[in-house]
């Protein structure tokens, strides 16, 4: 057996044996009881789902904002540091609290051997900040699936949402669309209110709408996407579940957000009509929450000016950056791109061991456009999260477009003055994607040079 075959071995493993490990849910339920059970005090809306999770979380906190309501959110994974996952009113816990709460619970993790993951940990963290500082309402995103996931700890919540299914996290979820939605499903509770948004795949939603009715969840609202007014200026409309309909300004790009801004409507909606205490919230709540709402990494545009200025080199067009990391979003990338009506693409792109990176480039590559393949650093507090090899990128690469213009890069800068030269040459738009965690890794680079 060659070496790079066992050293894959090992790390298939080890990721076998974390995940393992990560599903025990009553490692965090017990850790969870040292802490004087602060999730059982929080009222809760809890997302899963493969794609929109993060972008229907970010509208939601920033519609209950608007309406004067304390917010508490955990997102997974975070950006740039692990304490930006855990925020309240949209502002991450300070690096002193959470060193402060992370010693805290780690102590308490130690001292009775309850072999809590980081992830569990961070989990907690979470919960009893939130509990601590008395919110209102927990907004909290799965960190994979759903059932085993170690946020899966309410016996009630306010809401279950799951957003768009697709193929991803295969071998840890199953490698079919039903197993995986019936592992996303699996946060709804009996009794409970739960609202699915659009579903491209009819397997998918014909799943979850089986599981909710077999469960006997009270209330299974399936979404219909907003439809776009004027799409250029964001301008889109959504029917309510009265059948009327509001204007929203959408700021997010791409058509995925006319499911996801609608996911987080209706989700509102079915809330202030089924719990006194968010009856308050306004359809002018909504629409200015939707049109504040911020979520960095997503068909977002990084200014030209900015990125001459680090790198030093004369650049005349942005940056289109997008974390797009399995089929489904790299499909919905190719279509946004498509809309630039650009002659070519230069692809910088790194993504994590274990992703179906040939899927991903026959959605995304042409045969006119580049690549540069360049790694990521490690990610703080998850150390089971490796890079490809930028040279087996390459591999892949070739085996989807054989005549690709292709590059390793060494690092983020050594990517992006390539990418740019390239484009200065032949025109075309510079695309960086494939993980967030390259995503993080270039918002410290501009960071780290400003």
């Amino acid at each position: 057996m060659s070496k790079n075959i066992i050293q894959l071995s090992i790390e298939f493993l080890l990721m076998i044996q974390i995940h393992q490990s990560e599903q025990r849910l009553e490692r965090i339920n017990s850790l969870l009881a040292l802490l004087n059970n602060p999730h059982k005090r929080l009222s809760v809306i809890h997302i899963a789902g493969t794609n929109g999770k993060g972008s229907v979380s970010a509208y939601l906190d920033s519609i209950l904002i608007q309406s004067g309501h304390k917010t508490g959110r955990f997102n997974s994974p975070h950006f740039l540091e692990p304490h930006d996952s855990i925020k309240i009113n949209g502002f991450p816990i300070s690096q002193e609290d959470f060193k402060k709460e992370n010693e805290f619970i780690t102590d308490i993790n130690l001292k009775n051997n309850v072999g809590a993951s980081s992830f569990e940990i961070l989990t907690a963290i979470a919960l009893y900040w939130f509990d601590k500082r008395q919110i209102d309402i927990a907004i909290i995103e799965v960190g994979m699936g759903g059932r085993l996931d170690a946020t899966n700890v309410f016996d009630n919540v306010l809401l279950s949402i799951i957003t768009l299914i697709g193929m991803d996290h295969e071998m840890f979820l199953g490698d079919n669309i039903e197993s995986i939605a019936k592992e996303k499903a699996g946060i709804m509770k009996a009794n409970g209110n739960v609202v699915i948004a659009p579903q491209i795949e009819k397997e998918a939603a014909d799943t979850l709408k089986k599981y909710a009715d077999e469960i006997g969840c009270a209330k299974t609202i399936l979404v219909e996407s907003a439809k776009w007014e004027q799409e250029e200026t964001g301008l889109a409309l959504i029917k309510l579940l009265d059948h009327s309909i509001i204007r929203i300004n959408i700021p997010l790009s791409g058509n995925i957000q006319l499911e996801n801004s609608a996911t987080a409507i209706i989700a509102i909606d079915l809330l202030r009509t089924t719990e006194k205490k968010f009856a308050n919230i306004t359809n002018e709540h909504i629409i200015d929450g939707i049109s504040s709402t911020k979520w960095p990494g997503r068909l977002q545009w990084i200014d030209a000016f900015k990125l001459s200025n680090v790198i030093k080199m004369p650049i005349a067009s942005n940056l289109l950056i997008d974390g797009a990391h399995n089929p489904q979003a790299a499909k919905a990338l190719r279509t946004f791109v498509n809309r630039q009506n650009k002659n070519k693409v230069h692809w910088i792109f790194a993504a994590t061991k274990g992703k179906n990176i040939i899927k991903i480039f026959e959605l995304l590559l042409k045969d006119e456009d580049s690549l540069i393949a360049v790694g990521f650093s490690k990610v703080e507090g998850m150390p089971w999260i490796n890079c490809y090899d930028p040279n087996e990128i390459i591999e892949y690469t070739k085996n989807v477009k054989k005549n690709i213009n292709t590059f390793v890069a060494k690092d983020i800068k050594e990517a992006l003055i390539h990418a740019y030269s390239k484009y200065n040459e032949e025109g075309g738009l510079v695309v960086l994607c494939g993980s967030l965690y390259l995503i993080a890794d270039l918002f410290k680079f501009l960071q780290i040079n400003d």
